[in-house]
């Protein structure tokens, strides 16, 4: 969301979820920290409070304790311990403990194959964090520290910019790799559904506002809403609809809770005209009326 499109709705900046950029602080497409208790990076998260970033975020923790808010659920790492936050998820750093060491990484969409993004996009619906083993954790954390080194380098030259985007790909290999565990081989070929699914979850992602209609999403894909709908079922569970509803539902949540913004100014936002259907169909899917939504979890 824009804010020439909060200006035309009449929502103000304050009102909307913060979004952090990332080529607002970097022109290298990621930035890597080393994380301990003695420094400002710990402390400077949690100031941050709630907000979404536009690239993906890791945290990879060695040591201690740490607690993180994603979507509505929060999330403890005790020990060794990796979470993941993905593109336009609201979250807020919320505790640490003192001992806490470790990493954070975050990294431009682009820079991650499509193959392990969508490993990732999947098993984060899945649980999180991991928890690790030495063996499996110093592999990641090795990755993390060449980046570091090199990106830390007084150079400008080419050459260490494309050896640190090919650790970023072994980062996310070896992590892609964790997360599929034993449901299905990084160099294999997912099946059919799978990747159906896949294909849809990133239309709905970029259409969702402005197109409701199962249909239209496979008439996009070029297949049946019947074979969708079989596809989406027997990956998620659920009907082409429900998913759909789902994930308007969750930014009606999130702007709900995160947000000033009024149930009108959110029905529209999400492509509603009509704001009381709107309430209707949140009532029927969420359990509570919107504002009971916000009373409850703003108490």
């Amino acid at each position: 969301m824009t804010l020439s499109i909060f200006t035309a709705m009449g929502i103000t900046a304050k009102d909307s979820i913060p979004l952090h950029r990332l080529d607002d602080r970097t022109n290298q497409g990621f930035e890597v920290d080393k994380v301990d208790a003695s420094t400002w990076q710990i402390e400077d998260a949690i100031s941050l409070g709630t907000h979404r970033d536009d690239h993906y975020i890791f945290l990879l923790q060695e040591k201690g304790l740490s607690k993180v808010m994603i979507d509505f659920s929060y999330f403890i790492l005790k020990g060794m311990s990796v979470l993941y936050i993905l593109p336009g998820q609201v979250h807020r750093y919320v505790e640490k403990d003192i001992t806490t060491e470790g990493w954070f990484l975050g990294v431009d969409a682009g820079l991650i194959p499509d193959a392990f993004r969508a490993v990732l996009e999947d098993s984060s619906r899945e649980k999180q964090p991991l928890s690790l083993s030495v063996a499996d954790m110093e592999p990641l954390v090795s990755c993390v520290q060449l980046i570091y080194t090199i990106s830390t380098r007084e150079t400008t030259s080419p050459v260490y910019k494309q050896a640190s985007y090919g650790l970023l790909s072994s980062f996310a290999a070896l992590l892609a790799g964790l997360c599929l565990g034993q449901r299905e081989s990084v160099g294999g070929q997912p099946n059919r559904p799978i990747l159906i699914t896949r294909e849809f979850r990133k239309l709905l992602l970029l259409r969702y506002k402005v197109c409701k209609s199962p249909a239209e999403y496979a008439a996009s894909m070029n297949i049946s809403l019947s074979y969708l709908n079989e596809a989406v079922k027997a990956t998620t569970g659920i009907s082409v609809s429900s998913v759909i509803q789902q994930e308007i539902m969750l930014e009606a949540k999130r702007l709900l809770y995160h947000s000033n913004c009024s149930v009108k100014e959110i029905a529209h936002e999400l492509g509603y005209e009509d704001h009381t259907y709107f309430s209707r169909l949140f009532k029927k899917t969420v359990g509570d009326t919107p504002g009971e939504f916000r009373r409850h979890y703003r108490e």
